[in-house]
Formats: structure tokens, sequence, C-alpha cells
């Protein structure tokens, strides 16, 4: 998103991080990063991953404020003392910080320096990239010197006591940390210049943060970011906690965007296996979805929120909503987390089908990630209300061969120290990737995602034993089209491919039972339907749908589209 404010600055969403700069002062080398997420992601996601709510936060060198806006979220409980010694900079961090509801980071403008007596003020040398401007003038051409305050890094240490560190100073970093108490830093996230202080020098920062206790941590591919953490005191023993544990709190994320007719089905099946709290985030419902949520929210069902990415115009949605979920007070007192969509049941084989029986079968784990089963059209063309888990059973093969065994998985995460950030598919891990505990949907030890934070999926042969993820992305060829017309729940804008119907549309099996399921799942929606608005809300919801298909009957390119498919099951025959 990019808007322009009264006050004269552009808006740019950094990856859920509104920015404010002055029109034209960033060139292009930094508003495509910006643009795109990726400007300074190295101290984002490393920030972001380890940060605790309570931490004080020291950021030396602010640029654009997007760390400072980052940290002064994720620590709503601490502070964060944000240094930023080019003059031209400091209105628009603050814009950022405001834009962003920051209201516990303070800005102070100085150089920062290191061990020694210092003047009241030193040189600063200002280019035309405002990231190149440092306190050296000898690397390449500035465009004016000004006098900024000095600020001793030992007294801001001694005045602010962080517990982390952040720093991205251009070079600023050659011999900051020599002979300073860091005694109190549980965290040093530091951006190194190779470039400006060469390799001696990088090796120099890190011989004083080794001196002060501070090892640089595993990192899943070299970068000049490099994270730094103090290696926790040894305990003594204490029990492990009872397993499987009892009366676990359960807490499932999801987007929505016109799902109206299939919502009361998944959030019966969603609590009838035990799943405790539902977060729900919708994106600009226009077929009554969003007061059919409302109404379970008033009644306690569910926790409705319109996803923060789309009432700001962000493209990210899913993204920006888990993100915003892992802030929410209902995810700190939760024990399992879940991200799982409307279209996807998550189907127990073992016990009485709940998740305590679940977790009763399969030894204390991290995560555990179950491989979806994708359910085709079953053949129908129409839309019709009912059961989606009883009117398309029929899916594609739980046995694959070698060449098209690859699926999605959805991951059951235990919260705690352990897990660094949750996402859509798989968790990002607090710890190295061997001392992860990991399953499968068959209880087994699985590598591959722990070693792969980029890896949403996995080879599926065997991983169905226990649990598996029934996934229905098509439904009816009339609800297809409307999921069609409708775009992505993910990603703002982007559209359901045909190359999406074709290789989903397999309907060969129906070994996975859902009838059990059903079972739970009856008496909770029974409930439900007892309510009268949560009922009239659901027949306005069915009702928008099929409105919607007439309208789709009358758009130019409907009968080419639903001819392209039903050429496609005629070809293919019914699987």
């Amino acid at each position: 998103m990019v808007s322009v404010l009264g006050s004269g600055f552009e808006v740019i969403d950094c990856d859920g991080v509104r920015v404010a700069v002055r029109p034209g002062f960033i060139g292009d080398r930094i508003a495509r990063p910006l643009r795109a997420g990726r400007y300074e992601r190295g101290e984002r996601q490393g920030l972001e991953r380890l940060l605790r709510p309570g931490d004080r936060v020291l950021d030396l060198g602010s640029g654009l404020g997007v760390v400072a806006a980052v940290c002064g979220r994720a620590c709503p409980e601490g502070a964060v003392l944000s240094v930023e010694a080019n003059p031209d900079l400091l209105p628009m961090i603050r814009e950022t910080l405001r834009l962003n509801g920051v209201t516990n980071a303070e800005l102070r403008h100085g150089a920062v320096v290191g061990p020694g007596a210092a003047p009241a003020a030193i040189p600063f040398y200002l280019r035309a990239d405002f990231w190149a401007s440092s306190m050296e003038p000898g690397s390449r051409p500035y465009e004016r010197e000004v006098s900024v305050p000095a600020l001793p890094l030992a007294d801001l240490m001694a005045e602010f006591r962080p517990t982390v560190l952040s720093c991205d100073i251009e070079g600023g970093e050659d011999g900051l940390f020599y002979g300073l108490d860091l005694s109190g830093l549980r965290l040093a996230v530091i951006e190194m210049h190779p470039k400006a202080i060469g390799e001696d020098g990088v090796a120099g920062v890190r011989r004083a943060l080794a001196a002060a206790g501070l090892a640089p941590l595993p990192q899943a591919r070299p970068s000049t970011v490099v994270t730094f953490g103090r290696q926790a005191a040894a305990k003594p023993a204490s029990p492990a906690p009872a397993w499987p544990p009892a009366d676990p709190r359960i807490l499932v994320a999801t987007c929505m965007k016109d799902e109206g007719p299939f919502i009361l089905e998944w959030v019966a099946w969603t609590k009838a296996i035990g799943v405790t709290d539902i977060v729900v985030f919708s994106n600009d419902c226009s077929d009554g979805s969003d007061r059919l949520l409302d109404r379970l929210d008033a009644m306690g069902e569910i926790t409705h929120l319109p996803n923060p990415a789309a009432s700001e115009g962000g493209s990210y949605l899913q993204p920006v909503a888990l993100r915003y979920v892992q802030q929410m007070p209902v995810f700190r007192r939760v024990d399992f987390f879940l991200s799982c969509d409307v279209d996807e049941f998550l189907n127990i084989r073992v016990g009485t089908g709940r998740l305590q029986d679940l977790f009763a079968a399969v030894p204390p784990f991290d995560v555990l990630s179950a491989c979806e089963l994708v359910h085709g059209s079953n053949g129908r063309v129409a839309f019709e209300p009912g059961l989606v888990t009883e009117l398309f059973p029929d899916h594609d093969t739980p046995r694959p061969g070698k060449w098209k065994a690859r699926a999605g998985v959805k991951s059951i995460v235990r919260l705690g120290d352990r897990i660094a950030a949750v996402r859509n598919h798989r968790p990002d891990l607090a710890v190295p990737a061997a001392e992860a505990v990991w399953l499968d949907g068959s209880g087994r030890p699985m590598t591959d995602l722990a070693r792969d934070r980029d890896q949403n999926g996995t080879d599926r042969r065997g991983r169905y034993d226990l649990v598996s993820l029934d996934h229905f992305p098509l439904r009816s060829v009339e609800s297809f089209l409307v999921k069609m017309a409708r775009g992505d729940v993910v990603v703002a804008g982007k559209r359901v491919s045909r190359r999406y119907w074709r290789v989903r549309d397999r309907n060969d099996h129906r070994s996975s039972d859902l009838a059990p399921g059903r079972s739970r799942a009856r008496p909770v929606l029974d409930r439900l339907m007892a309510d009268a608005e949560l009922a009239d809300c659901h027949a306005a919801c069915i009702a928008a749908h099929r409105a919607m298909i007439d309208r789709l009957r009358g758009a130019p390119d409907y009968a080419e589209r639903l001819d392209w498919i039903l050429s496609l099951k005629a070809a293919d025959g019914p699987g």
C-alpha cells in the first residue's frame, strides 16, 4: 500500500510495517525492497523470532524506523530506545512509530561512540543515499557535514539497561564494544559492514562480543546480519511436564473471504475435535460472511476481526494476520496453535477422534505436521447447501507414487520458548533443527521441514496413520467459479488459476472416513443453528452465494470457464 498523508509523507507498507518517507527522499535501491517487504529483513526476522514481550531494545542506527517499530510492537511490556545521527531522518522515524501505534519507543538524535573520552559533538557526513551517511568521510563522496551530539555507548547502556541490542551504523561498530559492560544483554543483532571496516574489523567485533559472553547463533544461510546470544546458565533439572497434557488450550487462526455457506460446518468440526479458541480474520466480505462471523463472536464461539492487512490495503493478507495473532493475549494463554483454513478439516484417526487422543498416541513434540488429502469435485456441478464432508467424500490417492508424493502440510505447534514464530504451514524454530521434536501424521520423526524453513510440504507417503488434513479446495464447479471470481484469501489481487482445478480434481479414493467426525460435529452444529439470528445469517450467506452464481452466469467469461472445466471432466472421467 502506498498513500500520501496530509503531512506530506508517503506511507509504504513494508511487510506489515507502515513506513513514512518524504516523497523523492529514497531512491529505487531502497524503495524496491521496502515495497516488496525485504527492507532490513535480516534484522527484523532475527529480532521477531527472539524478542520477548518485556525486552528493552537499544536500536543503534534507526534509519527509517522500521526495526524500532517492529521492536516496539513485539515488546509491549518493554521499551525501545532508538538512536539516529542523520537529522533528515528524524521526522520520518517519528511518523513511522506513530503510524504503527508504537508508544513505548524513545527517539534520540546523536552518534554513538565507544570507549574513551568523547567530545560533546562530532562530525557526521550526509550522502545522497541516506543509508551511506556515516561518521567517516573517506569511503565515498558526501554532500554535507553536520555536527551531531556524541552519545557514549557506555552511558546509554547504564541509563537504559537494555536486554537486546540492534546495531546497524555503517561501520561504526568497529571498536564500539571493547571494554564495555554488556552483561545485561541477552541478545545482540549486529549488521556487519566488511566493506567499511574490513574482515579484521568484523573479527574484532566478534571477539569483543565473545569476551562479553555473547556467541553467534546458528544461521540458515550466510548473512552480514549476525545474531549473538548469551549461553544460559545451567539450571537444575526440573520434572518434565505431564504428557499428554490435561485439558490443553488449543488455538486455531484462519482468514476468510466470502465463505458464508461453509463456515458453520467448519466451526462445529473444529470445536468438536477439541479446539478451544478460534480467531477468524475476514477480508472484505461481500456475501454476509462478516455478519455471520460477528454473530459467532457475540455468542462467544469465536473471535472475529477484520484482517489488519485488508483494512490498510496491504497485499499479504494471511502473513500479516498470523503475525497479528501472535500479539493477541489469547496466543499467550494457549498451549498449542494451528493455522487451518475453512476448507481444511483435521481428521484424527485414533481414539475418539479428538486432539487429546492424538496427543496421547504420540510422544511429546514441538511440531506435528499433518499432510493434506485433497478431495475433488466428486462430479458435482451445481452448488447445493449441505455438509462438504458428506457431499465430497472422494479424494486423491493416499498412496501415491514417487513423482506425485509431495503434499502441503498444516502443523500443530506446541508453543513455548522452543518456537520462534508460527506461520501458515509450519513454525520457525528457536532451537537448532537437530534439537526439535518434529513428528509427521503417523507419529514418526521427520527432519526435512525442521532443517529447511522455506519448505511448506513434504513426501506424504506413509504419513496418514494417525491424522490427515482433509482438504476441500474445489467443492462444486459453481462454487469453484465463485472462488475464482472472489480471488485469493492469502494474497490480495491473486486469482485462482485453471491449473488449480486440473491438479486438484481427483476423486479416485474414499478411504478417509469422515463419518465419525461428522457425528461428533453434529451436536455442535445443531447447537449453533438453534440461535435464530445465526441461522438467519447462514441462510443469507447461502442466498448470496446463489446470487453470485447467477451473476456469474451473465459474465462474458463464465460460460468459457464452465465449458473448459466440463471438458476436462469429460476427458478425465470421474477422477
